[in-house]
């Protein structure tokens, strides 16, 4: 049996007309029924009536729904198979945070489209511990994440190589008041009474940066934490609504500032900076991993 009598079948019950069928499947009527035939000898059974109307046996019905549901089957299968052809290269796999991902990776990917041109990417999200052990367990080829005291104790220097992409900081911000001043104002020397902060849960890498800051400031800062998350974009729609001051990476309130929905709420000396870094294991140099990172230097 053809494929190409399947088709034929198909065609003929859709138009009811031998003559309009050959025509539509450029082939001549002698050869068209000929066709037709073989099938018919194929399945077993007549599947047309030869009168005019001309239509379908009840074993051609039943076959006519076996032979579309066999065609599309076979077209989908090799549509999958003919868009696997073209993307034959294994797509780079980068784990990173939710946050770099929609503010940064973009951007990002971008610049080395321009540089590298057109290439996968399949991309995961997840927090920076993570992200370090689908790195270290081979699962992804690349690793991009806020650089963080955490973050620098778990990536041993002998087995990946790092790079900085890029630096950013962290602000100190709040919902303005009635005057555009902060609702929630602090400094080193502040005597203010306790201030409502909205903090960072413990899986954020981010923490650690923060915490570092803090602890090196020579007075205590009179902080209440009120609210945690593990999302700086949950964080900083918290801080919007003017429930407390909050540390935020500039990518994420960089807008809201803009808009005059947030201000600063701190001097340079509350200003944290860290970098967005790339991470890849030493061991692992496949031609798309070796050709980003080299062409990164």
């Amino acid at each position: 049996m053809q494929l190409e009598w399947l088709e034929d079948f198909i065609e003929l019950a859709r138009t009811r007309s031998l003559s309009r069928a050959a025509e539509n499947r450029c082939v001549t009527h002698p050869a068209f029924g000929r066709r037709i035939r073989a099938l018919e000898d194929w399945v077993g059974a007549p599947l047309i009536e030869r009168k005019q109307p001309l239509s379908l046996t009840p074993a051609g019905l039943l076959f006519l729904d076996a032979a579309t549901q066999s065609m599309e089957l076979l077209l989908a299968a090799r549509a999958q198979f003919q868009n696997i052809g073209l993307n034959r290269d294994e797509p780079l796999r980068i784990a990173t945070g939710r946050t770099l991902a929609s503010e940064f990776f973009p951007d990002w990917y971008q610049s080395l489209h321009e540089q590298f041109g057109a290439f996968a990417v399949s991309l995961v999200t997840g927090g920076a511990q993570e992200a370090i052990v689908k790195l270290s367990a081979g699962e992804v080829d690349l690793q991009l994440i806020f650089s963080s005291p955490l973050t620098r104790i778990l990536i041993d220097s002998e087995r990946f190589d790092s790079r900085v992409l890029a630096q950013e900081v962290l602000l100190p911000v709040s919902a303005p008041d009635g005057q555009g001043l902060p609702m929630f104002s602090i400094h080193p020397d502040s005597d203010a009474s306790s201030i409502p902060w909205l903090g960072f849960s413990p899986t954020l890498s981010l923490r650690g940066v923060l915490a570092q800051h803090l602890a090196r400031l020579p007075q205590r800062l009179a902080l209440r934490m009120i609210y945690q998350a593990d999302s700086y974009e949950a964080i900083l729609e918290m801080a919007r609504r003017g429930n407390g001051l909050a540390w935020l990476p500039r990518m994420v309130v960089q807008e809201a500032l803009a808009s005059g929905q947030l201000v600063i709420a701190g001097g340079p000396e509350m200003h944290i900076g860290f970098d967005i870094s790339l991470h890849r294991l030493r061991s692992n140099r496949s031609d798309r991993v070796m050709r980003i990172w080299d062409g990164l230097g």
